[in-house]
């Protein structure tokens, strides 16, 4: 049986998750290197409903690293490209060869974004597939994130000290164009500015069946929404993957920069924000906020009946 909530009990909880951990601290847990200077302390929460209603807590225009969640554009424009089928098989057996390792960790460049830059059409054309990606990205976000420049550059100087393109060549690393162009996308996007409160928003879209909620701008094609939704709840929050899915029922996506965005189908999105990680890679805030939100509310995408909101 379907069940209905109305907005002011999503508000409330929302609320009271924001008000419990904002100030909450675990010992030992800090920021990415990469982005340690950058809104220490701060907290935020934002939702946005496939009703185009929105509505957020704390600091909700904070600005931070995508890092992870950058894959979400770039899949939806791989999807309007080819099939799933095609993509999976392009992307080969997990989308890392047995040589990603060696590739991988030394430059921040993950081996399967990488792959997936090299695909995103046109070939060889760096300014190109920059610009349909941002496109894409202020159609689903209703606005731009920003290029953090000294990000961005930090980046290649550790591009270019590490070797990077000599290793993807010796490492004999499959591409489907130029490494110089799949780095540079990557390294672009990693670079990316966001706030929750776009994040919210472009996870909106894809609940929506690519309908942007406050634009209503019909972003993508409605059938590549589920196929992206299971690459979110594939990918997970980082390090708390299997456990995120099986305690919530929620698909959710982490990044470095200490954001973390779910998606539910047919309801909207809920993203939040806290830039100290434990473990270097869990925003414990977030996430903690984050459970106490989807749980309270039952909004776990694998039980039988459906949640819609109304008065």
């Amino acid at each position: 049986m379907d069940r209905t909530i109305k907005p002011s009990e999503i508000k409330a909880v929302v609320e009271t998750a924001y008000n419990k951990y904002k100030d909450f601290k675990v010992a030992g847990a800090a920021p990415d290197p990469r982005v340690s200077a950058m809104n220490p302390g701060k907290m935020s929460v934002s939702v946005c409903l496939t009703d185009g209603t929105r509505f957020g807590y704390g600091d909700t225009e904070a600005a931070f690293a995508i890092g992870s969640m950058m894959r979400i554009p770039m899949y939806i424009q791989l999807y309007s490209q080819m099939s799933p089928h095609d993509l999976v098989h392009k992307m080969g057996k997990c989308g890392i060869s047995c040589h990603s390792s060696n590739v991988e960790k030394p430059t921040g460049l993950h081996a399967k974004s990488l792959r997936l830059a090299s695909l995103i059409e046109p070939t060889g054309d760096s300014d190109g597939k920059m610009a349909i990606l941002s496109d894409l990205m202020i159609s689903l976000m209703g606005s731009s994130p920003v290029l953090d420049d000294a990000m961005y550059k930090a980046n290649v100087k550790a591009n270019i000290d590490n070797r990077i393109e000599n290793r993807l060549a010796e490492a004999g690393y499959e591409l489907y164009d130029n490494a110089t162009v799949a780095i540079d996308i990557v390294n672009k996007l990693n670079s990316m500015l966001v706030t929750t409160a776009q994040l919210a928003e472009m996870g909106a879209t894809i609940a929506s069946d690519g309908m942007n909620p406050a634009s209503q701008e019909h972003v993508f094609d409605s059938k590549i929404s589920e196929s992206i939704v299971a690459m979110i709840a594939a990918k997970g929050p980082k390090s708390i993957r299997r456990p995120w899915l099986m305690i919530t029922g929620v698909p959710a996506i982490s990044s470095f920069g200490g954001g973390l965005l779910a998606v539910i189908p047919g309801f909207g999105a809920i993203a939040t924000f806290s830039p100290e990680l434990v473990n270097g890679t869990i925003p414990y805030k977030a996430a903690f906020a984050m459970k106490e939100i989807v749980t309270s509310l039952d909004l776990n995408v694998f039980a039988s009946s459906r949640v819609r909101v109304a008065e």
